[in-house]
């Protein structure tokens, strides 16, 4: 029913484990329509890894055509790719996708002031509403920055490893930055993710409600945010496709009648049933 718009390979992802075919067959069981492999390009990542996350964008192609044979019937492959996002780095990204036939192009925040949460954790020695208010902003900076996109990543990024109490992004926590956020999403025409890998980490955490900000989703849709997207983005085999029913309830009792998805870079509607 659904196309997983966000996952990872082992191949060209320097953090994931599964396999092209493991992620077809995958897809599969969880009676998806397609998947979009949309693989890390993080150039100047400020941590120290043993591999780079970026790829070779030609091998990444050459690659998806050789995997053809594999996929299964009924199964649609998108090619994509996931940005993660540097305010120096507009021109550079924007030569690299015009060069290649992505069907679509997800932009990501990875970083808070410059290093990502995952490994700056002192970050959160500051209040929950600074820390959030500032990822907020950096993220309008992003979706304004004139790279050429379709999709915005995982806007609840920072709430994965928050070690606040309750360390969910609320619209409360920064009414004006959220405002301003969804406002530019709106007006470059952007979808906004709904990622499942958060809503996972947070149910992790001992949560019975992941999901986002119900405020937030509802405040999108009120400003004239009608394009949203899901993706799960799975780094192993075990989470392609997961909770996306359960989403996709979660976004119609928001109001949202429909998600997005993108071929050629051209958006799909597909209603929510």
């Amino acid at each position: 029913m659904y196309v997983d718009s966000h996952n990872h390979t082992s191949l060209f992802s320097a953090d994931a484990s599964m396999k092209a075919g493991e992620l077809f067959l995958a897809a599969r069981s969880a009676d998806l329509r397609g998947v979009v492999i949309t693989e890390h390009y993080e150039m100047d990542y400020p941590h120290f890894l043993n591999k780079e996350l970026i790829f070779d964008v030609d091998a990444y192609f050459h690659s998806l055509s050789a995997d053809q044979a594999s996929i299964p019937s009924g199964l649609s492959v998108f090619s994509g790719i996931e940005l993660g996002y540097q305010s120096h780095l507009v021109d550079f990204y924007n030569q690299l996708t015009s060069s290649h036939p992505f069907d679509s192009i997800i932009l990501s925040n990875h970083l808070y002031k410059g290093q990502d949460p995952y490994f700056f954790r002192e970050c959160y020695l500051e209040p929950k509403h600074i820390v959030f208010g500032n990822y907020v902003n950096e993220l309008t900076e992003m979706v304004l920055s004139g790279i050429d996109f379709d999709i915005v990543g995982h806007f609840d990024y920072m709430s994965r490893y928050a070690p606040y109490e309750d360390p969910r992004l609320y619209y409360s926590d920064a009414p004006d930055e959220i405002d301003r956020f969804l406002s530019a999403i709106i007006l470059k025409k952007k979808s906004l993710e709904i990622n499942t890998r958060s809503i996972n980490k947070l149910t992790a955490k001992g949560f019975l409600d992941g999901f986002p900000d119900k405020e937030i989703m509802r405040r999108y849709l009120s400003l004239g945010g009608d394009r949203v997207t899901l993706g799960s983005d799975s780094h192993d085999p075990s989470t392609v496709g997961c909770l996306f029913r359960e989403t996709a309830a979660f976004l119609q009792s928001c109001g949202f009648q429909e998600v997005t998805t993108y071929e050629c870079r051209k958006e799909i509607r597909t209603p929510i049933l």
